[in-house]
């Protein structure tokens, strides 16, 4: 039997009540959103940093030539160990492939290792597609599709699931109006429950504000490209296609597939971001994006707490005997290449179709069981 450790379950049961000053602020939000038919992409920052500026800071990145490929120095000096205070980020990013392994292998953390609350994450189970917002069975073979394995929508915020999968786009583009729209900062952490991350019921009546539940219904999200979604600027959605990786970007999944592997209608998750052109390797995630932002304004609540880089402040994702949150990837056709490099991680999917689910593990985070022994299409 396999065992699962965490439960994705109701927000009402494990978010801790806040105080009524919060509540009292987000009712005067609410109020004034009232009658507005979108949301606003332009707002005075407060002072805040481009986000960009703050990723970089919260995770400092090697240094790399023209080509993305890897320099000697930088932080860690003398090819001295990786700690959380020298450890660097790869910026070249092309692939998520290695995301929750060492950074070194030249992956970012997951969305289960930043501890973002609602991604409505699929547990390590040993079905396919373990630890992304697909939902597959435990029956599901390799061959299973994406597309057949639902995402976790629900339409209340009060059931086992709580609000469901909510795109981590909405949730900085939430966090960050929140912060512009005059939030007061003191209340969006507890150190003692959730260490230097926002309080999840605070980060849900933020999202609720901006992206509001009609009870009984499910919450249709706008793309992060849009105004309505946070303007998101580090996207590049390949709507152009493979050939075409250059502005002006048409709308689309951000990864860069071939043709064969578009129309087989496999996981398109595994091929790489933009990695030719003006913006090769400049793709970062929305969840990477929230959680620089979750640094910074911990560090200025907190500073005695907080440290400026989300290294220093989960110091244990450089455990050896740490469970890591990387999901498997399928044969692709540069795995030849040494892990490392730029050359294997653009590489993409070989065909026929070669996956393997993997085998269950204990990886840390918040998971939904709610399709794991069903029976999915």
């Amino acid at each position: 039997m396999v065992l699962i450790l965490a439960v994705f379950v109701a927000i009402s049961a494990f978010l801790e009540p806040q105080s009524c000053a919060a509540s009292d602020m987000y009712r005067q939000l609410k109020s004034s959103k009232k009658g507005k038919s979108s949301k606003k992409s332009k707002r005075s920052n407060k002072g805040k940093p481009e986000i960009n500026d703050l990723m970089n800071k919260a995770f400092p990145m090697w240094a790399v030539d023209a080509k993305g490929n890897r320099l000697a120095g930088g932080r860690r000096l003398n090819e001295a160990s990786c700690t959380a205070i020298s450890c660097e980020w790869n910026p070249f990013y092309v692939t998520k492939r290695y995301d929750g392994l060492h950074p070194d292998y030249g992956g970012h953390p997951t969305d289960n290792d930043v501890g973002y609350a609602f991604f409505g994450s699929s547990p390590f189970a040993g079905q396919p597609y373990s630890g992304t917002p697909h939902h597959c069975s435990i029956y599901d073979d390799n061959t299973k599709r994406t597309k057949a394995c639902p995402k976790l929508v629900t339409t209340t915020d009060k059931g086992p699931d709580g609000p469901g999968h909510v795109p981590p786009h909405i949730a900085l583009a939430s966090l960050n109006w929140a912060v512009e729209d005059g939030f007061p900062l003191s209340e969006m952490f507890n150190y003692d429950f959730y260490d230097c991350r926002v309080i999840p019921d605070i980060l849900l009546k933020m999202i609720r504000t901006y992206y509001p539940r009609i009870e009984g219904q499910a919450v249709d999200y706008p793309p992060p490209i849009t105004p309505e979604g946070g303007d998101f600027q580090y996207e590049f959605p390949a709507g152009n296609g493979l050939d075409s990786q250059f502005p002006p970007y048409a709308p689309g999944p951000p990864h860069w597939c071939t043709q064969e592997m578009l129309d087989s209608g496999n996981w398109d998750g595994v091929c790489p971001y933009v990695f030719e052109g003006p913006d090769a390797g400049k793709y970062r995630h929305p969840h990477i994006a929230y959680a620089a932002l979750e640094v910074y304004l911990a560090n200025k609540v907190m500073p005695n707490k907080c440290f400026t880089t989300w290294l220093e402040n989960n110091p244990s994702f450089l455990d050896s005997d740490r469970i890591t949150t990387d999901t498997p990837f399928p044969v692709m056709d540069n795995d030849d290449a040494d892990s490392d490099t730029v050359e294997n991680w653009i590489g993409q999917p070989v065909f026929p179709w070669n996956y393997d689910k993997g085998d269950p593990k204990a990886a840390e985070g918040v998971f939904s069981n709610a399709f794991l022994y069903a029976a999915t299409p």
